[in-house]
């Protein structure tokens, strides 16, 4: 198992202090950011490389990472990569590139927000608090739900596609949800943005577009051409009732 095999979950809070791993390699931003955080009620650990972030992800158990992509020791990017390929714990890049395709780049490998520097201390926390409500606060109202061959285990955030399971983000996994419980009907493209990253995205397609690209690549026999999340010209997203 490599280093960051044991840190694979999906995240439960409880009553206690949420747990933020911040990778930041410049000291005054890092602990800016660590005082921003215990301020309104996490706890924070800072991690300044790649080897110290790997460390501390296996010995802390985040529940949340904010990641900075520009690394002494590696590539952000990379690290995020090798990140995902061991778990999914909620992750928000924080970088000072923010041109548009570095944004796609991050969503593309992985991260569910992204977060161009520099930023106000109220959109940062906003941005934590809605990706956590989305990991904790997603309706229960089902217990199962089933389109076609695929299956969505509400209590415990689990997907299935003919009885195999399927490895969601938080981000997918909420996109999932969101389209399998409009079975049948479109759910237009800001429905989609509002019920899975909040008022605030409306109209910001991309971040769509690429979570979406990624779900169907877990679910879809054949990507190029849905089956399960159809694109309806103008309008959105449907998932047929009768998949």
């Amino acid at each position: 198992m490599s280093a960051l095999g044991g840190i694979f979950r999906m995240v439960s809070v409880a009553a206690r202090p949420l747990n933020i791993l911040i990778i930041e390699d410049h000291a005054d931003m890092a602990e800016t950011l660590a005082d921003l955080l215990e301020t309104v009620g996490y706890q924070t650990h800072i991690a300044d490389s790649a080897e110290v972030a790997v460390e501390r992800m296996t010995v802390e158990m985040p529940d949340l990472i904010l990641l900075d992509l520009g690394l002494p020791d590696m590539d952000g990017m990379a690290l995020l990569g090798k990140v995902r390929a061991n778990s999914f714990v909620p992750l928000i890049v924080v970088s000072g590139a923010g041109k548009d395709r570095d944004r796609v780049n991050a969503l593309e490998n992985g991260a569910d927000d992204y977060i161009a520097k520099p930023f106000s201390n109220a959109e940062l926390v906003a941005r934590v608090r809605a990706l956590m409500r989305r990991v904790d606060l997603m309706p229960q109202s089902d217990t199962r739900i089933i389109v076609g061959r695929l299956e969505l285990d509400i209590p415990h955030r689990r997907a299935t596609m003919r009885g195999k399971k399927i490895h969601l983000t938080p981000i997918e996994y909420a996109l999932l949800h969101t389209l399998m419980r409009n079975a049948g009907g479109v759910v237009t493209y800001n429905e989609l943005l509002r019920a899975v990253w909040g008022d605030g995205y409306t109209g910001d397609f991309s971040v769509l577009r690429v979570n979406i690209s990624r779900l169907r690549q877990k679910i879809e026999d054949d990507p190029r051409t849905p089956m399960y999340i159809v694109t309806v010209p103008g309008q959105g997203y449907q998932m047929p009732a009768g998949t």
